[in-house]
């Protein structure tokens, strides 16, 4: 197998992940309206396929080299804890395949294994059960029961089905998979990637036939300008020298020339990405570095005409643009900065009044990138960054940005699981304190409070013994259904009910896009019939979910 073989099988594999996305969405084990574990691998998978597209196959035929472009793309591309894990599958493979310009059986077997070891080592604490079960149970299979006289063919097909098994077997590893009546999501997606493969050493390559639902986002969504869009620009350039480049000059240089700046250097390649309105004038003042790989250049301004979804994101966020670009400008000269990953127009402008130094729009169902992370990363000028993913979707995702980022600043990441324990935590961020201050109280924060979500189901199951129909309104807390109502506001009295008690003394509601202000009030005035707290009341603007609760 050489590296044109990989690229193909790579591409097929991501096409067949794209095809059955949606499938593996509906796999999510809460019946709550943010099951994106397809979406995120397709969209992490697809980042790889795309540049792998527009590389001729001579300039691909070493294996190594394909492998390791290929694991590039992926690490940057990588949404949520799923799509992360499977970039660094990738990376395994790359890992086994350095110096080989083409892999026997035995090789292939050991990529397998790489894959399975770098693949734990990306969690802190891996559990059985998931796509990492699946990985592991491929490759001991393949060590055991493949022959050196195999072909790759056959041992591509081997892994298919010894993935597909290992994957049936997940609901018997982890209680609550058989409980919904579902396999892992993360697991299936994989086998997905694996059969994609296979078929392409079977002479029949997937073909992507599923696309509606899916866009290409390289810009995250709180980049949505006012007036002229400008071009995105994306190039990638072989370095001449790359151990002389010099990335805070060349960051510098495209401050003058555009916005939404990523750069990112890896070994002899530089990706990078800016928004500007004479992308010719940014190709010619980086020319000298050395060989254009790759260059993409898209209109925005035509994009945003024609795009209705950009349109009603304008209309939105007219009121508070000025806000989120004083908001995301470069700081400079700060002790600590912070980054946040927030959803929600109140929410968002709550966070920026509270001081945080980058918000990254993003959360339940549209978990950012890597890249959005390193991004926000080299935005600030700070010797120690610390980032509030305030979604455990996001936190593997952060890690990977920190250690992309980490040679050069010290970056922190406070393991908020929800946007309120983000709020706590900010509350109690001082850019002017010491870094072992400001995470010792962020984390205290975070421990002190009670934190609980109201959304809607949105199909029927039954997990942890609470049998749920699709449009029921859920009480969550601590990642855990309590009780379904039929009423969001029932929903929400559940929660002060279970939660609140002779220690707590403020409740804090945010309300969301599904509920109003009566709504809300109509609980504050149950809070003070009930209990001896007080309530503050904020329109958050999130949605998906009617309110988010804080109780301290």
């Amino acid at each position: 197998m050489n590296g044109i073989q990989w690229k193909y099988a790579v591409i097929s594999a991501a096409n067949n992940l794209g095809n059955h996305k949606k499938t593996i969405d509906n796999l999510n084990v809460f019946p709550v309206p943010d099951g994106d574990t397809g979406t995120n691998m397709f969209a992490t998978i697809n980042v790889a396929k795309e540049f792998l597209e527009t590389m001729p196959d001579n300039e691909l035929e070493n294996l190594s080299y394909a492998s390791n472009l290929v694991a590039q793309q992926m690490l940057l591309g990588a949404r949520g804890n799923s799509g992360v894990i499977l970039s660094q599958i990738f990376r395994g493979f790359a890992n086994a395949f350095k110096n080989l310009k083409s892999a026997n059986t035995n090789n292939l077997i050991d990529a397998f294994n790489e894959a399975t070891n770098i693949a734990y080592k990306a969690v802190l604490k891996p559990i059985e059960g998931t796509i990492l079960t699946v990985i592991r149970e491929t490759s001991q299979s393949l060590s055991t029961n493949v022959l050196a006289s195999a072909s790759v063919k056959d041992v591509f097909a081997k892994a298919f089905i010894s993935s597909n098994d290992s994957v049936e077997k997940t609901p018997n590893l982890l209680p609550i998979l058989k409980e919904v009546g579902v396999v892992d999501s993360g697991g299936f997606g994989l086998v997905k990637v694996i059969e994609g493969m296979s078929l392409y050493f079977q002479n029949q390559p997937v073909e992507i036939v599923d696309t509606d639902e899916y866009i290409n986002r390289f810009i995250n969504d709180t980049e949505v300008f006012e007036g002229e869009f400008g071009y995105c620009t994306e190039f990638i350039i072989d370095l001449n020298k790359p151990n002389k480049f010099d990335r805070e000059y060349l960051v510098k240089k495209l401050e003058k020339l555009g916005s939404s700046i990523v750069v990112v250097h890896d070994n002899n390649f530089l990706k990078v990405h800016i928004h500007a309105l004479k992308p010719g004038t940014v190709l010619n003042s980086v020319q000298t570095l050395g060989e254009f790989a790759k260059i993409k250049i898209e209109n925005m301004t035509q994009q945003a005409n024609n795009s209705k979804q950009n349109t009603s994101k304008l209309k939105e966020q007219q009121k508070t643009t000025d806000n989120k670009e004083d908001a995301n400008n470069q700081i400079v000269n700060v002790n600590c900065g912070l980054i946040t990953c927030n959803s929600g127009e109140g929410i968002i402008n709550m966070v920026k009044s509270l001081g945080a130094h980058f918000i990254i729009e993003g959360g339940q169902t549209n978990n950012p990138s890597t890249a959005d992370i390193v991004s926000a990363i080299n935005k600030i000028n700070a010797k120690t960054i610390f980032i509030l993913p305030n979604n455990s979707n996001i936190t593997l995702s952060a890690q990977q940005a920190s250690q992309i980022s980490g040679k050069k600043k010290n970056v922190v990441i406070i393991p908020t699981k929800t946007q309120v324990e983000g709020i706590s935590a900010l509350l109690n961020f001082n850019e002017d304190s010491s870094p072992e201050d400001n995470e010792l109280n962020m984390k205290d924060a975070v421990k002190s409070i009670k934190s609980a979500e109201v959304t809607y189901a949105v199909k029927d199951t039954r997990i942890n013994g609470v049998r749920i129909k699709k449009g029921q309104y859920l009480s969550l807390t601590k990642g855990k259904v309590l009780s379904t109502h039929t009423n969001q506001n029932d929903a929400a009295k559940a929660l002060f009910d279970e939660l609140i008690d002779d220690t707590s003394e403020i409740v804090t509601i945010y309300y969301g896009q599904d509920a109003s202000e009566a709504d809300a009030y109509e609980l504050q005035e149950y809070i003070q019939v009930n209990f001896d707290v007080e309530v503050e009341i904020n329109n958050g603007g999130q949605a998906l979910y009617p309110y988010y609760i804080a109780i301290e």
